[in-house]
């Protein structure tokens, strides 16, 4: 496998920019339209809030792709290594308690289905690890080989000490794009009623479970 130069880590002084970053990436996903609709008033509040709270739960893991020319902030992704999990807890720990007050009540039994999946994480991977638990790449720098080097911590770690890979996604784009890296898909279809498709993936490990 290609090795690139180290990646550094996201700095907490780079927290407000990364956010902007992955509101502007996940406008139109799929899975955050399910899970805060475009009818929700204050969506761009919510989705800010979002993404600053799984940024605290990633610190320590997550790396940032810079711009050379002015240190624009290309990329961000979040691996994982095994041993490290983000669970319920630590959601709450860093925000999560506030959902129900920033969201109509409607909508909260979706987030209640999507919760549910980190179960289905552990059933498909009770091995030890490494999660790709976010990976966004900011609209002006798509096709440029940033997120190709936003996998590189996870694969170069994955394939140095033997142990397997872990990924959800839900865009068919985001799938090609994994298994031109060597993923294979675990486990697709809808997690809860009108939700949109959503992939579980792997690489390495045991032959993979369809």
């Amino acid at each position: 496998m290609e090795t690139l130069s180290p990646l550094p880590l996201l700095q907490p002084t780079q927290f407000d920019a990364a956010t902007d970053l992955l509101c502007a990436a996940f406008a139109d996903d799929p899975l955050f339209n399910y899970l805060v609709p475009a009818d929700v008033s204050d969506r761009q509040d919510v989705m800010t809030y979002l993404f600053r709270m799984l940024l605290l739960c990633g610190s320590g893991h997550t790396y940032g792709l810079n711009d050379d020319n002015d240190q624009t902030l290309k990329g961000v992704g979040i691996w994982l290594p095994p041993g490290e999990t983000v669970d319920l807890l630590d959601l709450l720990r860093f925000g999560l308690y506030e959902l129900p007050f920033r969201l109509p009540w409607q909508y909260l039994l979706r987030w209640q289905s999507a919760l549910a999946l980190d179960r289905d994480h552990k059933q498909a991977m009770p091995m030890p690890h490494w999660y790709l638990m976010l990976l966004a790449v900011s609209p002006r720098y798509q096709r440029q080989g940033v997120g190709h080097q936003l996998m590189q911590p996870g694969l170069e770690g994955s394939d140095r000490v033997g142990q397997p890979c872990y990924v959800e996604t839900s865009t068919e784009g985001a799938v090609r794009f994994y298994q031109r890296h060597g993923f294979e898909i675990v486990k697709t279809g809808p997690f809860g009623e009108q939700a949109p498709t959503f992939w579980t993936l792997r690489r390495g490990g045991e032959e993979v479970r369809r």
